[in-house]
């Protein structure tokens, strides 16, 4: 049977879902904690079921597989998915203390608590809170279905960009990886954050950019930024496309109008104009005073941290003849760690304004063939050289290598630098333990940050002698 015809997979979507709805159901009375009943188990697994079966008709559509084929990935994709959902009962400190409180106070007041601010995120994830204390199944499951919905979404993103990069085996292989990657799983369906849902619509940002569809790039790109301040590490891109005339000033004129959109429904609970505008604003003020780095593989693991304050374990003092490693540092306080912080912050501001400069000054030398290089120079650069940052904002990094080494075949060690130390950073919070020395991880995105920041400048130098060559047989002319 061949189905390449739109029916026949179809019906095979249909026959594998209603089988991944079944056995999903059945492990989920038994096995989850917060479901009272048949009905409710029934319920949750038709919402994850729904997840699967549209993402298998995505593929469908999208990769036209033979019939073995779109049945191995179905059952690949089937085990990713309960491989998630039996991880939906793990609770971490960010749901007990944020998320629950935060769905909650949506369950009690209702469309109107729009009006002011709740939680720390942007709008679009405030809407998504309140829908989910609508619902009358536990929170914490239907906070990861949300991921969940959008790993599924990334994969057939990934599917686009790489296949795009490097045909169609490339992008059958990316759809695999992504719903596998141990980063992706632990993000949304262990750890129930939501960084899968701005960085797919970042990838077919980049996917359109690059197949020179600007204006959906641009609406995504917008949506991407409402639901993620991190979305700022692709902006460099962004520039470039604009000195390039990829993108052209109504293309910036549809990214704001695209993000006021995204404000309506706060405006119309009565929130003011400026104070929609401004949760980004108030949500990086006053936070996270303890460390320069909250267990991200970059620079600052190499520098003290409050929670160490009274050990030497974890600095560079440890090394100097005669001090204790396990001795106190005086010097380290609570009053001292902000000052650093600050200082760290006007020294990153330094590095990337360097950076952006150099790009822009040399952007004729970075044809469009380059800008997955220099979207994941940036994507690694950012998060590696500003404080404060937490071990999940690599999460842009890790998909971005993927696709590079699908482009690049002699890169492919790439994501195992990047995504290994993505992973290893995780394990930190979610078990509260350190298996290994975390600047081991600095270091490991250090050397794919090298590797990528030589290939674009070795691109460029050939692009300038290319010019250079253009010229003078112009200039002889």
């Amino acid at each position: 049977m061949n189905i390449g015809r739109w029916k026949s997979p179809a019906a095979l979507c249909g026959l594998m879902t209603a089988a991944l709805l079944l056995v999903q159901a059945a492990l989920m009375g038994a096995g989850l904690s917060h479901i009272s009943g048949a009905g409710e188990a029934m319920a949750l697994s038709a919402l994850f079921a729904l997840v699967y079966g549209g993402a298998m008709l995505a593929y469908a559509r999208m990769a036209k597989p033979g019939a073995g084929e779109m049945l191995f990935v179905g059952v690949f994709a089937a085990v990713a998915m309960l491989a998630r959902t039996a991880m939906l009962d793990f609770e971490t400190a960010d749901y007990v203390s944020f998320l629950s409180k935060w769905t909650q106070m949506f369950r009690e007041g209702g469309f109107a608590l729009l009006a002011q601010n709740v939680g720390d995120y942007n709008l679009l994830y405030q809407y998504i809170l309140l829908l989910i204390a609508k619902i009358p199944l536990f929170d914490l499951y239907l906070i990861k279905w949300v991921t969940v919905i959008f790993d599924y979404v990334l994969a057939a993103s990934m599917l686009l960009a790489a296949r795009y990069y490097a045909g169609d085996r490339a992008g059958k292989a990316a759809f695999l990886l992504v719903l596998a990657l141990p980063t992706v799983l632990l993000d949304g369906a262990c750890w129930g954050q939501c960084d899968p849902v701005y960085v797919s619509m970042i990838v077919l940002s980049l996917y359109f950019l690059e197949t020179d569809r600007p204006m959906p790039s641009a609406v995504l790109l917008s949506f991407s930024f409402a639901f993620k301040l991190q979305t700022i590490f692709f902006f460099p891109v962004v520039l470039l496309g604009l000195l390039q005339r990829r993108f052209k000033l109504r293309h910036a004129l549809v990214f704001f109008a695209a993000y006021i959109v995204t404000m309506i429904p706060a405006l119309a609970a009565g929130r003011p104009f400026i104070d929609a505008l401004s949760v980004y604003a108030n949500q990086s003020m006053g936070q996270y005073y303890d460390r320069l780095s909250y267990n991200a593989p970059n620079l600052y693991l190499f520098f003290p941290m409050l929670e160490f304050a009274s050990s030497q374990e974890f600095t560079w003092m440890r090394y100097i003849p005669g001090i204790d490693a396990k001795g106190t540092n005086e010097y380290l306080t609570e009053a001292l760690m902000p000052a650093l912080q600050h200082a760290a912050l006007y020294a990153c501001v330094i590095l990337t304004l360097i950076a952006v400069i150099y790009w822009l000054i040399h952007y004729r030398e970075i044809t469009p063939d380059m800008t997955l290089e220099l979207a994941l120079f940036f994507a690694i650069f950012l998060p590696f050289v500003m404080p404060k940052i937490h071990e999940r904002y690599f999460f842009m990094a890790d998909m971005l290598s993927v696709l590079y080494a699908a482009k690049r075949s002699d890169r492919r060690f790439i994501p195992l630098l990047v995504v290994g130390a993505s992973l290893m950073s995780y394990i930190p919070y979610l078990t509260r333990q350190r298996p290994l020395d975390e600047r081991w991880l600095a270091l490991m995105m250090f050397a794919a940050l090298v590797i990528v920041t030589r290939d674009l400048l070795a691109g460029m130098r050939r692009n300038r002698a290319a010019l250079a060559a253009e010229a003078m047989k112009g200039g002889a002319c």
